[in-house]
């Protein structure tokens, strides 16, 4: 199980200050084993003694492979090759942060519909066990709590298998690109999903050019390293055309997947020999927009869950209203 993000931006964020302060390695992980949050200290500890016997700090990660994402071992691996393991460290801490404020927000959001929601389920089941009927027939407490939190479980395991199988899907090689890109229609979460990716595939990009590393070899690393199957798959194809045919910029723009915004700033790096400053903004740009975006989902999910709730009551009209008819038949049968 992996860190939380909020602890990770804590932990790179100790480890980058103390060595930028002039500690080596070793003496700033002796430190974090004691400041660390509570729930790392343990594998710190590890990592201090394998780092000890002369280890790399990004070797004594890859022990823990379900603890630390291969985007943090791969970063501090060319930032350490580099001599530059302070920024390497600090820039993870960044990430790490806005990861977590950006849960944080999603979090708080989710609240106020997810209440409402579970209000509407229990409410509208009362009158029936105030009456201790339903239909005509005897309403128990089991029924009651069978209708709401039965249907609740139910809500909530459906959920979890969707989420469940949507990850499982982009570990499915192929099947995968196209889901990603199937994504990219979905109003507002579409949208955040692949700035969220752009984002840190431009952050990462940043960070491995500043560690000293060439941009083509930058590029390679940073498509690798993303969570995002449909930018990984697009630098597949632009790859075998950079350097010979075609500019980055030009062979990026082949894919169909970088946006026209991204391409232009690319382009305008490469004339003008200023990439870092182009990267730079193009990291403060996407940074902004999956930040609205973010901003757009958390307002959507209200009005989502309140279709559900109309959904829900028109559903549970017509199921009353059926048995009441069913009843009326029965009645004037007899």
């Amino acid at each position: 199980m992996r860190f939380a993000s909020k602890n990770l931006a804590v932990f790179y964020y100790q480890l980058g200050t103390l060595i930028q302060a002039g500690l080596p390695i070793q003496s700033a992980l002796v430190s974090a084993k004691n400041t660390a949050p509570r729930s790392m200290r343990p594998v710190v500890a590890e990592l201090s003694a394998v780092v000890n016997q002369g280890s790399p700090l990004h070797e004594a990660m890859e022990k823990f492979p379900n603890r630390f994402d291969s985007l943090d071992r791969h970063s501090i691996a060319m930032t350490e090759r580099s001599g530059a393991l302070d920024l390497g460290l600090l820039s993870l801490s960044r990430y790490y942060d806005s990861r977590a404020a950006a849960r944080r927000k999603l979090i708080a959001g989710s609240m106020y519909p997810v209440f409402l929601l579970t209000a509407a389920v229990f409410i509208v089941h009362f009158q029936a066990l105030f009456l201790g009927s339903l239909g005509g027939k005897p309403y128990t407490i089991f029924h009651y709590l069978r209708d709401t939190v039965g249907q609740l479980a139910a809500i909530a395991f459906i959920l979890w298998g969707a989420a469940a199988l949507f990850r499982w899907l982009l570990t499915v090689p192929g099947l995968n690109v196209t889901i990603d890109r199937l994504l990219l229609v979905v109003p507002v979460f579409g949208r955040l999903r692949l700035d969220y990716a752009l984002s840190q595939w431009v952050s990462s990009i940043r960070l491995i050019l500043a560690a000293g590393i060439g941009i083509v070899d930058a590029l390679k690393s940073a498509s690798n390293m993303v969570h995002s199957p449909l930018i990984a798959d697009a630098y597949k194809r632009a790859a075998p055309l950079i350097g010979g045919q075609l500019d980055i910029s030009q062979a990026l723009a082949s894919t169909g997947v970088f946006p026209d915004h991204l391409i232009q700033f690319w382009a305008t790096g490469e004339k003008s020999g200023r990439m870092d400053e182009m990267l730079d903004r193009l990291s403060k740009f996407y940074e902004e927009r999956w930040r609205h975006s973010l901003d757009q989902a958390v307002t959507w999910l209200p009005r989502i869950v309140y279709g559900l709730i109309v959904v829900y009551m028109v559903w549970l009209i017509l199921t009353m209203a059926t048995a009441y008819f069913n009843n009326i038949n029965a009645i004037l049968g007899e």
